[in-house]
């Protein structure tokens, strides 16, 4: 089938430069509804080039799409068309059909004399098998003596027999140390890699030796106990580590902290044990050809994290998309200087509505290259309310920070993460979420408009610890699922509360805000390359937390590690208020700055100040209107002025977004806007000018009044005018508001209207711009 959303009446922009002025409901998903994820088809289709689109730094050259003639339809000033029609319909993709594996330049089958003993002596065990008993000291090793060369990319593979735990052990487990350096007697005297197997606790174990032990990920396999035997397999290339146990991929390791020693990325081969009797058998090692690190630029990224001003959380925003609404606010994100947005996905809406919702992403991601933005969608978050729930969701409560912001999948699934969906199906959760992501990055595993994939946002921000070494399965599991669907494309998990996401990514991602800090977090991480930050900005609160400002971020990591803003939108999330500001203390009044967010939703900024950051550091000109907003509907008691891209905006009637700005002091109601500015018009017509309004609105085009509205209700008036070709064509615009909802939306049409004949904004120096304020 196929569905067109009611699109919201499109915007006229106009231009002036850039002036100096910024409940919880809680239910685990439905029965029925897993059930049926459980015959989701996972496949995913064949893999083209990669595509390193961070480093390309090529954001800005993607295409506008839809059609490129529409006479006599209404269209928003300066965007390439009408707002794309959202279209939903079962799709299938095809299978990804992986490359060939490479070919060994060699394969050696290593017996004891390969070796250099560190600690007690190992004994060969007959034909091809290496032995040590359980009496001897723990983490007794071997290392491919100097005969060897340092293997980089390589598999090892060897049978694998534990014994039972030697007596007063505690532990039964043996495995692989690789990409060694430095070793010597010690247990954890080495600098590599290790891959055990641990046959009492019944895990695969993959950590880091650096003459100490971090460990990356505790794999469940109830199949590992003492006196089994089992082929373990691992693949490594530069810092990723690929782990098989019995024919079967259990973990990726991509080792992405910042810093890190390139001694890491090669090395000799090695066979360790602790507590117990080991035998390996069949020990073999093949060498590949030599893959250069990827490498990843992020200089250039500006951007922002994307929620609409008008959803409370990430459930809210896919059930209720609405493509008119991103397409005005990320011609917002584009006219104020960014070339990227991150945008949180949730798993509730998948499993209860899983077409319409890739169908949304898939519009998304058209508007999003229109405006020159690259995504990073998000598929799971630690943070904030752990109980989602689908459909309606709660009005945000008044004064609190994040009031409805939930997580996903949410704590629930979690904690039954391994556990089957639904009673009478084997399908589980850990299965489903892998289908989930693969339904997303199948259908985009080579598209250009996708800058990353995040596993999760924040691992650790619910402060759960005891559900850490489950989030790290999680990371695990979907970094799987997406190198499977044939991605070409980074992927990453920040570094922020908890070390895991360094471990299951193809760079280091950071966010510099240093909780409870008395100076602002300016932070860089020891290597700027294949870094980026990925979610910054708070603008602290008395006694609190010292505050970040835009140009500080835009000077410490513009160029350097690129940079996203939490958030572009300032809305019904409430993260305009701090993060103490909590629902059992709550804030009273607006407050008079912003803690978080950029735009206000008819898209002037809190402060120009800040866009000019932004903006100045790509462009000196802006398409954007002076807009004067006043405290009475006489236009007579200005309280500021600022600049707006479009004229195109709804507001609710909810205590602090029922006012375009309340934070400085607007009326919700009683109150009038006046926009000023110039249009470019490059073909002489006859054009149609429509507002649609709540109450008052009037136009002037080049002196004479076009549009006079006077009458309340929401209705819409059209006025006609010959314009010749020209530029700087004078406009202006008034609207005043009594009460009730807002809405004031301004459109153009003419007969010729094409894509390549667009009535443009004028533009002007942003010196300019700055004198008009």
């Amino acid at each position: 089938m196929t569905i067109t959303s009611r699109l919201k009446p499109a915007a006229l922009a106009v231009v002036v430069l850039l002036a100096s002025c910024g409940g919880d409901d809680s239910s685990a998903p439905s029965a029925s509804a897993l059930a049926a994820r459980a015959s989701v088809d996972a496949a995913s289709s064949d893999s083209a080039a990669t595509v390193n689109a961070a480093a390309s730094g090529d954001f800005m050259n993607m295409g506008h799409g839809g059609p490129s003639h529409f006479p006599n339809q209404l269209v928003t000033l300066g965007l390439p068309g009408p707002t794309p029609a959202l279209r939903v319909s079962s799709r299938g993709v095809p299978p990804y059909a992986p490359p060939a594996p490479p070919v060994a330049t060699d394969t050696q089958t290593l017996t004891l004399a390969d070796f250099d003993t560190y600690g007690p002596a190992w004994t060969s065990g007959g034909t091809n098998t290496i032995r040590i008993d359980g009496t001897s000291t723990d983490g007794a090793k071997l290392v491919t003596n100097a005969q060897h060369p340092a293997y980089g990319h390589a598999s090892y593979e060897a049978d694998v027999t534990i014994g039972a735990p030697a007596p007063g052990a505690t532990t039964a487990n043996a495995g692989f140390i690789v990409h060694v350096t430095n070793p010597s007697v010690g247990t954890d005297a080495l600098t590599g890699y290790y891959i055990g197997l641990d046959a009492v606790r019944h895990v695969v174990q993959v950590g880091r030796e650096q003459n100490n032990w971090t460990d990356f990920v505790d794999y469940p396999a109830p199949a590992v106990v003492p006196v089994s035997t089992h082929h373990l397999k691992v693949v490594t290339r530069n810092n990723a580590i690929d782990v098989f146990v019995d024919g079967t991929q259990v973990i990726s390791i991509n080792d992405a902290t910042s810093g890190l020693t390139t001694a890491l990325r090669a090395g000799a081969f090695g066979l360790r044990r602790f507590g117990a009797s080991v035998a390996f058998s069949n020990v073999t090692v093949s060498r590949y050809p030599d893959v250069a690190p990827k490498t990843y630029d992020f200089s250039r990224v500006v951007g922002a994290v994307y929620n609409p001003w008008n959803a409370v959380n990430a459930i809210d925003f896919w059930q209720n998309y609405d493509p008119a609404i991103v397409d005005r606010e990320l011609d917002y994100a584009q006219t104020y200087g960014m070339n990227t947005i991150t945008v949180y996905l949730h798993y509730l809406n998948w499993v209860n509505d899983r077409d319409a919702f890739l169908a949304k992403f898939d519009s998304l991601l058209e508007i999003a290259a229109r405006h020159g933005l690259k995504v990073a969608p998000i598929f799971y978050d630690d943070c904030w309310h752990v109980d989602p729930a689908y459909g309606p969701q709660p009005a945000p409560i008044f004064g609190v920070h994040n009031s409805r912001w939930v997580q996903s999948p949410g704590q629930s699934v979690e904690q039954q993460y391994l556990q089957p969906i639904a009673a009478g199906t084997s399908t589980t959760y850990k299965q489903d979420l892998q289908h989930y992501i693969a339904d997303f990055v199948s259908a985009h595993r080579n598209d250009p408009r996708i800058l990353y994939w995040e596993p999760m946002n924040e691992p650790g921000c619910s402060g759960n610890g005891a559900l850490q070494p489950t989030r790290a399965l999680m990371m695990n599991d979907a970094r799987i699922a997406i190198l499977n669907a044939g991605a070409t494309q980074p992927i990453n998990s920040p570094n922020v509360q908890e070390p895991e996401g360094d471990y299951f990514s193809d760079f280091h991602a950071f966010h510099p805000y240093a909780i409870n800090a008395t100076t602002p977090d300016y932070s860089l991480p020891p290597s700027l390359l294949d870094s980026l930050n990925s979610e910054t900005l708070q603008r602290g609160w008395p006694g609190g937390q010292a505050g970040q400002t835009m140009a500080g971020i835009a000077s410490t990591y513009g160029g350097k590690t690129g940079f996203l803003v939490w958030e572009l939108m300032i809305g019904r999330t409430n993260t305009r208020f701090h993060w103490g500001q909590t629902a059992s203390a709550p804030a009273t009044v607006e407050p008079a700055t912003p803690f978080q967010g950029t735009l206000y939703p008819d898209g002037h900024p809190w402060s120009t100040a800040e866009v000019q950051a932004l903006a100045s550091a790509f462009s000196s000109r802006l398409r954007v209107l002076n807009a004067t907003y006043y405290n009475d509907t006489t236009f007579t008691t200005p309280v500021f002025s600022s600049i707006t891209p479009l004229v195109d905006f709804d507001l609710n009637t909810e205590r602090g977004t029922d006012s375009p700005d309340a934070s400085k002091g607007m009326n919700a109601t009683n109150y009038a806007i006046r926009w000023t500015g110039a249009l470019d018009v490059p073909k002489a017509d006859n054009y149609t000018f429509s507002v649609t309004s709540d109450n008052v609105a009037r136009v002037w085009i080049d002196g004479r009044k076009v549009i006079d509205k006077e009458q309340p209700g929401l209705a819409t008036a059209k006025g006609r005018i010959h314009l010749s070709q020209k530029r700087n064509v004078p406009i202006r615009v008034e609207y005043v508001h009594a009460s009730g909802p807002a809405s004031m939306h301004l459109q153009w049409s003419s007969p010729s209207a094409s894509r390549d004949n667009l009535v443009r904004v004028a533009q002007r120096p942003l010196t300019d711009a700055l004198a008009q304020q």
